[in-house]
């Protein structure tokens, strides 16, 4: 199943593995908790902390 969604708290709740995308473009893949704990690229930074 493919998850689309903004809200990086449905994407918390919901998926195992997560992609995040700019423009098109993905900037940022792995598992879930990972990505959440640890942000690498800046736009998943800003996603990530507009849920905190």
């Amino acid at each position: 199943m493919v998850i689309v969604s903004h809200d990086l708290g449905v994407i918390k709740h919901l998926t195992d593995i997560t992609v995040v995308m700019k423009n098109g473009q993905i900037v940022e893949k792995g598992l879930t908790d990972q990505i959440l704990e640890d942000p690498q690229h800046p736009y998943t930074q800003l996603l990530v902390s507009s849920i905190l």
